[in-house]
């Protein structure tokens, strides 16, 4: 363990050890994985990064010791978590991994994304920004056995919510597949809802290809689903909210779903339409329900889609649901008004 990059999560007050290397580690306390004078220093290091918000580092002859400790910050400059090195002096420092942190605002359904979660995901520079919506948080998610659980835990998330270590893989935005190990944590910041982030890519090299997952049979099953349907595509939708949580096929063209700093471009449901949005989330209570609704189009303008939605529990051991919805371009004759419940 001597000599290879500590990934240190400190959301809340005590920290705790994320990973050893690309070696996930279920946030272990920091006594549970180091050992005398690596323990000493690990702390001191790590409540110093803390205090300042800066890069630290040390060289020490009497112990023999070369530490570097550099902090995560979010986007509100935040400390969510530490890389931390500690080595011999005579050691060549190693290459770190990739990490960065991120926020979920749960009362806003926008996500906060700094430029090293970019990085992880080689995202271009033209579509980076500091606020994204939910919807562009996930987009790069392309295997997840636990996304529902996670998703069903959002919904209900405070202080308390405890997102332990899992790992997801994703496509970045150059197609290269990565598996990334992530953790979060429930917290209240100025009265607003939060989940505060911190990935990791655990996957060896820069730009190598993870393994694929095992393609299961009910995989094969969904993808025939979900594809089976030309000029049709699926989100799964927030159904207090009525914003998306993803796509679950490509992304619609011509729909706003990316914030882009322009209110007047940024997703939305037509004002007059949220009514009948909201009777149509009402009635998956009794089974499949249908509608036509306008949103905003990546003009500005509105535009009308039919929607066939469905109740889905995300999770078996709470009543915790969101909406499975299908969604395509109306013709002339839909219209808002004509909504078969």
């Amino acid at each position: 363990m001597h000599g290879e990059w500590l990934l240190i999560e400190c959301i809340r007050e005590e920290p705790t050890v994320m990973a050893i290397g690309r070696k996930p580690v279920d946030l272990k306390p920091f006594d549970k994985v180091l050992r005398l004078q690596a323990l000493r220093t690990a702390r001191r290091a790590v409540a110093h990064v803390r205090e300042t918000g800066q890069r630290w580092e040390e060289f020490s002859r009497t112990r023999d010791e070369h530490v570097i400790a550099e902090p995560i910050l979010n986007v509100l400059k935040m400390v969510h978590g530490v890389r931390l090195w500690i080595g011999h002096l005579e050691q060549d420092v190693p290459l770190r991994t990739r990490s960065g942190a991120w926020d979920w605002d749960l009362d806003k359904m926008t996500a906060l994304a700094t430029s090293e979660m970019h990085d992880i995901y080689a995202v271009p520079l033209e579509r980076r920004m500091p606020e994204i919506s939910r919807v562009s948080s996930l987009r790069h998610v392309s295997s997840a056995d636990d996304q529902a659980e996670a998703l069903a835990k959002a919904l209900v998330a405070d202080e308390s919510t405890v997102f332990h270590t899992t790992t997801w893989q994703i496509t970045r935005d150059d197609g290269v597949r990565r598996d990334i190990n992530w953790c979060a944590r429930g917290a209240l910041v100025e009265g607003r809802r939060f989940i505060h982030g911190i990935t990791h890519d655990i996957t060896e090299g820069d730009d190598e290809h993870a393994p694929l997952p095992p393609h299961t049979f009910a995989q094969a099953l969904i993808d025939a689903e979900l594809n089976a349907e030309p000029g049709v595509y699926h989100a799964l939708v927030d159904l207090k909210t009525l914003t998306a949580y993803r796509w679950l096929t490509r992304e619609m063209p011509g729909v706003a779903w990316e914030l882009t700093g322009n209110p007047e471009r940024d997703p939305a449901l037509h004002p007059d339409d949220v009514v009948l949005a909201r009777q149509i989330a009402r009635a998956l209570r009794f089974g499949p329900a249908t509608g036509s609704l306008r949103v905003r189009d990546t003009k500005g303008e509105w535009t009308v889609v039919n929607v066939d939605a469905k109740r889905v529990l995300l999770t078996r051991e709470s009543e915790v649901a969101a909406a499975l919805v299908k969604v395509s371009h109306a013709t002339h004759a839909d219209s808002p008004e004509n909504v078969p419940l």
